[in-house]
């Protein structure tokens, strides 16, 4: 069911790709029109997505299976950030530092969530939104870290705090929790542009790849590091959980969060500190496009 719920899904999210990639080549919206794009997902569509993840009958058997995505959360973020210091020390240091930080932070926010909606519905969501809260801050701390170590640490906790992913999970919560009801007119706006969410993120994809250019950046470094962001990370997760009684929605969570391909904010680091910012785009090209194949073959793994 998962497999063929991850087929449908890569389908609709191949079609809505190339149509942001059509309407980026024929100009219909144009570089700054896709920038202040991005800032509407980011900063309204995604949290309001989020915030709708929560709008369900709260029970206390929840907080168990919450406490156990947080640790897989965690899991997850300890393996990434041991395998980018552990590998490609021999790269120079403007293709280390995305390298680095691509290992570490993978798109599951951006891309996660409108899959794992699509293949476990909304009750998915709600775990993924959980998976995303100590990921989120390994991303404003450890990631970061990765281009700049002199960061002071009241700047890094006032960017996580007030991250509006975040901001809508704690809304989110305080919402489920407290059991208050929510008017008709409100509840479908939160809805609606809940909806919005994945068909925009898809077609923001389209964009950015419509701009990309990796020719002649595609090297054996590349491949391997695409192999470790889309593979070897999931496989680890999918290894070190096969032995326990892992509820599998919450296990096919991690697995398939921990395969995303590189975000778009290792683009946006790299220019933004001095790194290789043509080699971070073509990270995100190669494991963005493979993507399409590996994410299928983990669900068919997971098997449920």
């Amino acid at each position: 069911m998962v497999f063929q719920n991850m087929i449908n899904m890569q389908l609709m999210m191949f079609m809505l790709v190339i149509i942001g990639f059509l309407v980026r080549k024929k100009g219909i919206v144009k570089t700054e029109g896709r920038k202040n794009l991005v800032d509407l997902c980011m900063y309204i569509t995604l949290p309001f997505n989020i915030f709708h993840a929560f709008m369900m009958s709260f029970e206390w058997g929840m907080l168990r299976a919450c406490a156990l995505i947080i640790g897989l959360s965690l899991l997850y973020s300890l393996v990434a950030v041991l395998l980018s210091f552990l590998l490609y020390r021999k790269e120079t240091l403007s293709r280390r530092q995305p390298l680095r930080y691509g290992t570490i932070v993978s798109n599951g926010g951006f891309l996660g969530n409108p899959v794992i909606e699509g293949i476990y519905g909304s009750n998915g969501l709600f775990y993924a939104s959980m998976f995303m809260l100590p990921f989120r801050i390994v991303m404003w701390t450890v990631g970061i870290s990765c281009f700049i170590k002199n960061e002071k640490p009241v700047n890094v906790i006032k960017k996580v705090a007030t991250h509006p992913c975040l901001v809508a999970i704690y809304l989110g919560l305080i919402y489920m929790i407290s059991g208050i009801g929510c008017p008709v007119f409100l509840e479908k706006t939160i809805a609606g542009l809940s909806n919005c969410n994945t068909p925009l993120s898809m077609m923001l994809i389209g964009m950015m790849l419509a701009e990309m250019n990796p020719r002649g950046l595609i090297d054996k470094q590349l491949m391997f590091y695409t192999s470790v962001r889309l593979i070897i990370i999931p496989a680890i997760l999918f290894a070190i959980t096969a032995p326990f009684a892992v509820e599998p929605m919450l296990r096919g969570i991690t697995v398939i969060l921990a395969g995303m391909p590189t975000p778009v904010t290792a683009v946006l680091m790299s220019a933004k500190y001095g790194a290789d910012e043509k080699y971070a785009t073509a990270m995100i090209f190669l494991t963005t496009i493979l993507s399409l194949i590996t994410l299928p073959l983990w669900c068919l793994l997971l098997g449920s």
